[in-house]
């Protein structure tokens, strides 16, 4: 029986045109996007070189926001090591504060197409706060889809420390200057003033809130500076170098240092140091050391001291003529035996205001030791001018003196010689003429007055 004959095989169906259409499209869809991915990636590689050299973190991610691209300033920032530790891996935890912060990052960048200058505070590997301005934009493809991101971060880090820093110091100033127990004044180069420390503040009644930049000139005046002073200070601004001066403000003292601003912004600074208890620390030690402890009139050093000046001003002008009056009271001795010293103090203490109230303003009474006093007579153009002083302080001396140990009043008589100014005698002559004069009263019995080189019974 002869063999039966295989069936042919059918033969395959072979695809439509439009089947092949279809395939056409969606291989070309595919091709596109290889082609756009691998356009993103020379471009991305064009730019590897200046990336490399960048001092800015250069990041690419792909579109599942996995890391295809980080330049050495990105690792050396993040403290990587490798790139192969952050290669096809998303962004590390550890850099981020919170898991949300790289989630809204990227959620804007796709949502936006990009991200402009955002400040972030990123952690390296070590755990170090690192802070950054995020730039990011997106690439797409023709149909809108995400295919990439390029982001830049820049180190700001040395910038925000710089800034804490300067915070700091600002802050540190701000609590120097505001404890500083001298007034500090902060000047324009036309003496207005921009700030002042608390105890500038308190004593000049500033209150920059309100007061629009008041001048120097007007916190001078507030302190109570007459006009020309006011005038003279402010004028030494004029100089471009530092300068210092003292100024009396109110009841205070101050050494008033002032010096330019080298910034930006020229102006003066001035420091006030209060130097009030050292004035009068000097002018209580210059007191006891030219005026008489007891008495509190000026001691025998200063009185010749100003009679040395007055003779240099007899010599200059020829017209200038002054006498000196030498006093001793009469038998203190004796009074101080019969009373006690402590009354022999008072007496001579209230003998001194008693001189005082009998002489002209200008003249000066000074007491040259134990009961010897003597007066400068200021101006005495004839002997009959220094006679009549001489003789009312005389006058004067014989009324009795009331002391507060004594029952009854003190009675004390005085000898007084005279001696006129000659410009062939110095101070220092002139006192011992008087002195003698004095001298020869005593020996006459004393309780009178004589001029020197005139007779007895003148």
């Amino acid at each position: 029986m002869p063999a039966k004959k295989a069936p042919t095989p059918r033969a395959a169906k072979e695809p439509t045109l439009a089947q092949l259409r279809k395939e056409n499209t969606e291989l070309k869809k595919k091709l596109d996007k290889v082609s756009l991915e691998r356009n993103f990636f020379e471009r991305a590689m064009a730019d590897l070189n200046f990336h490399n050299n960048a001092h800015d973190g250069v990041v690419y991610t792909n579109s599942s926001n996995q890391i295809t691209y980080a330049n050495p300033y990105f690792l050396t920032m993040m403290g990587v090591d490798a790139k192969t530790e952050i290669l096809e891996k998303e962004f590390p935890a550890y850099m981020w504060q919170q898991e949300q912060d790289a989630q809204r990052l990227f959620e804007d960048i796709k949502t936006n197409g990009f991200v402009r200058e955002r400040e972030l505070t990123l952690y390296n590997k070590l755990g170090q706060p690192v802070f950054a301005v995020c730039s990011a934009v997106t690439s797409k493809d023709d149909e809108g889809n995400i295919i990439g991101t390029e982001l830049m971060f820049c180190n700001v880090t040395s910038k925000r420390k710089f800034q804490a820093e300067l915070m700091e110091q600002i802050a540190l100033f701000d609590a120097v200057l505001h404890s500083t127990p001298d007034p500090i004044l902060l000047l324009t180069t036309d003496l207005k003033l921009t700030r002042a420390n608390q105890a500038a503040s308190d004593f000049f009644d500033i209150h920059l809130g309100k007061d629009t930049e008041p001048k120097l000139a007007a916190l001078l005046q507030r302190a109570g500076l007459a006009a020309s002073e006011i005038e003279r200070i402010t004028g030494l601004f004029a100089n471009p170098e530092g300068f210092d001066f003292e100024v009396a403000l109110g009841d205070q003292h101050f050494d008033w240092h002032a010096a330019p601003l080298q910034l930006e912004h020229k102006g003066w600074v001035c420091v006030l140091h209060n130097i009030t208890v050292r004035k009068l620390t000097q002018e209580v030690l210059q007191h006891h050391a030219t005026h008489d402890p007891l008495t509190q009139v000026p001691n025998r050093a200063y009185f010749i001291d100003h009679l040395s000046r007055a003779n240099l001003l007899a010599q200059q002008e020829a017209n200038y003529r002054y006498a000196v009056l030498f006093i001793d009271l009469d038998d203190l001795k004796v009074f101080n035996d019969s009373f006690g010293h402590m009354a022999g103090d008072e007496l001579l203490n209230k003998f001194a205001r008693r001189i005082e109230a009998s002489i002209r303003p200008g003249d000066i009474v000074a007491r040259l030791g134990g009961d010897e006093f003597a007066v400068f007579l200021n101006g005495v153009e004839q002997q009959q001018d220094a006679m009549q002083v001489a003789n009312r302080v005389h006058q004067d001396v014989l009324r009795p003196f009331e002391l507060s140990n004594l029952a009854d009043a003190a009675h004390i008589t005085a000898s007084i010689g005279i001696a006129l100014s000659d410009k062939d005698r110095d101070a220092e002559g002139l006192l011992r003429e008087a002195d003698q004069a004095m001298y020869e009263v005593k020996q006459e019995g004393g309780n009178n007055v004589r001029l020197f080189g005139a007779p007895a019974d003148s």
